[in-house]
């Protein structure tokens, strides 16, 4: 027997868990700080046992002055004083109203942050800290004396050496304002350098606030790199009208398990004051390929116990549709009911806290059946279904459509979505079909080839022409809802006059086959199912094994599962879980310290020195008291 030697030894380097948070400055009623929200905040966090938190800018409501901010600053440290974590800290523009010399006061304020490797200017503002393989990077997109609401010149390039010369499995950027809000900001849209920087040096994720939201989102232009907007830590909700699901205090929760990260959301949801109720999840990195198939279907057949039209897609997350107008199921669709719309004010919508699942901008299906009643002239009107919404900034990125299907005056369809700063991509059929407005039931889909940029228009199980040409995938989209029968807001100018019945979104190409079988009536989900496998051959014909002594205590084939039993996989993933939750809510281990038990053979040796060498690699973080 080898003596055991017990060592005291972090957890793995690549395991972390982390809490995100901005704009816990004031929410109209106090002068500093939200001390209904923030102290609340800390005590959940808590709760996670977090390595780090992030506070990604307007840590207060500011002044004109420093020594007002300075105070102010005061103020946010005694309300996060039990932190249990690190805190790291960007400033946002709240923190910088006071000009020249606000940066050398954070400093002194926050002396724990890192000045050694930083832009000119920006110690302890822009910094890298390291945790094991994991990198957190800091950069700040506001200015104490000019070009506010942007990152600086210094500043981009520091950020891509930073990143170049890291070998970290895990990189996340933390800064104040988002990219998605491409005009509003300096930070410039997906296409440019800020982003493409991320997205070339494959960051997993970007942390932002300004915006007092939960919004997370890929935005697209290449890569796998999240924007979430966390500026829930207390700022006013009050301006924000059209996503009030959004508009909720509340942390994020990052665990990086290896390969896997995921992120939840945390807030109040019944209204207990505690900030313990996991309202949404999302995996931001995982080593599995994501499932593509079927993400939404309206089948218009009955509405739920909610009088919504539910959402039965077996990778959808139960975006349940709303009435609007005079819109109604009638009972004579394509099979079974249908949505009977009469062009005028009438639509069914889908929101949820997590609609951004929607926002496909890639590869994509989108099949419907339609009767339609008259045609509008209008060159966005007879909307069949989007995904898009409108808000303060109507050409920013965030507000992009991700994917619309109308039809044009003379019946043919038309696709469109948007890039950049609202640049339009709009794709029609290139002929008509020889009948739409003749009261019957007819199928329409088109199918968008992300890496052959072409969109295939089809009717009535039959490719409309040859495939369209475009140049640009969707950008953004970040914040829209399902809008089917209509446009954005309700606003009648694109409202289909007619019944439209079964509605199906993809993330996947369907080919001409799926499509044929769609317009023949084959369900959404059952056209893309994998065919029953030919059953196993009977070997109740072979010989009997029991005669052989040899083969007594052998287990007997009869009670092995018969494969033609087995039962199709829903398709469930751990990025389409059920409204809100998801289908995994395990509890994560991310403890900053732990013990290992190593033998002192050659193997558990070299075990102690690999963990030795991960402790030698660990940067010494300050305890809650020194900070």
């Amino acid at each position: 027997m080898f003596p055991l030697l017990l060592l005291a030894l972090p957890a793995q380097a690549q395991d972390l868990r982390f809490v995100v948070v901005g704009d816990t400055q004031t929410n109209g009623e106090h002068s500093s700080i939200n001390w209904d929200v923030l102290p609340g905040l800390v005590e959940d966090m808590n709760a996670h046992d977090p390595v780090l938190g992030l506070f990604v800018g307007d840590l207060v409501g500011g002044t004109g002055s420093i020594s007002g901010t300075v105070a102010q600053w005061e103020d946010f440290q005694t309300a996060t004083a039990d932190f249990s974590g690190t805190l790291l800290a960007v400033p946002g523009n709240h923190d910088v109203y006071g000009g020249s010399g606000t940066f050398e006061a954070w400093r002194e304020m926050f002396p724990w942050l890192p000045t050694d490797d930083s832009p000119p200017g920006e110690g302890g503002v822009s910094y890298v800290w390291d945790v094991g393989d994991v990198r957190i990077i800091s950069i700040t997109s506001d200015q104490e004396v000019s070009n506010p609401y942007n990152v600086s010149a210094d500043g981009l390039v520091w950020l891509s050496r930073v990143l170049s010369e890291s070998d970290a499995t895990h990189t996340f950027v933390m800064t104040h304002h988002p990219v998605s809000f491409s005009t509003e900001g300096g930070l410039g849209h997906t296409g440019d350098d800020f982003w493409q920087t991320l997205v070339a040096h494959d960051v997993v994720g970007m942390f932002a606030g300004h915006w007092h939201r939960y919004q997370p989102a890929q935005l697209g232009n290449g890569g796998a790199t999240w924007e979430t907007i966390i500026g829930t830590g207390g700022g006013w909700t009050g301006f924000e009208p059209i996503r009030p699901e959004q508009q909720r205090y509340g942390f994020l929760l990052v665990t990086v398990e290896g390969t896997e990260v995921v992120a939840e959301f945390y807030g109040d949801e019944d209204g207990d004051g505690h900030y313990d109720d996991l309202l949404d999840q999302f995996t931001m990195r995982s080593a599995a390929e994501p499932t593509a198939g079927l993400r939404l279907h309206y089948a218009f057949d009955d509405l739920n116990s909610e009088g919504l039209l539910p959402d039965d897609a077996p990778l959808g997350t139960g975006l349940h549709g709303e009435l609007y107008g005079d819109a109604a199921l009638v009972s004579d669709g394509a099979s079974g009911s249908a949505l009977s719309l009469d062009g005028s004010d009438d639509f069914a919508e889908g929101r949820a806290l997590d609609a951004y699942r929607l926002s496909l901008k890639g590869d994509l299906t989108l099949s419907a059946w339609v009767r339609v009643d008259d045609l509008s002239s209008d060159t966005w009107g007879n909307a069949i279904t989007c995904y898009a919404t409108n808000d303060y900034y109507s050409e920013d990125e965030e507000t992009n459509y991700a994917w619309w299907l109308s039809l044009e005056s003379d019946g043919r369809p038309l696709a469109f979505w948007e890039y950049h700063n609202g640049n339009n991509v709009t794709v029609t059929a290139p002929e008509a079909p020889a009948a739409v407005t003749d009261g019957a039931w007819h199928h329409v889909a088109f199918v968008r080839d992300a890496d052959r940029r072409t969109v295939q228009f089809y009717w009535d199980g039959e490719p409309l022409g040859d495939a369209e040409a475009f140049d640009q995938l969707p950008t953004g989209a970040s914040r829209g809802l399902v809008y089917v029968g209509g446009d954005t807001l309700g606003t009648g100018s694109s409202d289909f006059n007619g019944d439209i019945d079964d509605l199906c979104v993809y993330d996947l190409l369907l080919g001409d086959e799926e499509l044929a079988a769609l317009a023949e009536g084959t369900g959404c989900a059952a056209v893309i199912e994998p065919e029953d496998e030919p059953d196993e051959p009977d070997d109740t014909d072979e010989p009997d094994d029991t005669d052989d002594p040899d083969d007594t205590d052998e287990p007997d084939d009869t009670d092995e599962p018969d494969d033609t039993d087995s039962t199709e996989e829903t398709g469930d993933t751990e990025d389409s879980p059920a409204r809100g939750v998801g289908t995994d809510s395990s509890d994560y281990s991310a403890s900053k310290g732990g013990c290992a038990v190593v033998s002192t053979t050659g193997v558990g040796w070299l075990a102690t020195l690999a963990w030795l060498s991960v402790v030698a690699r660990r940067r010494e973080l300050p305890s809650a008291t020194e900070r």
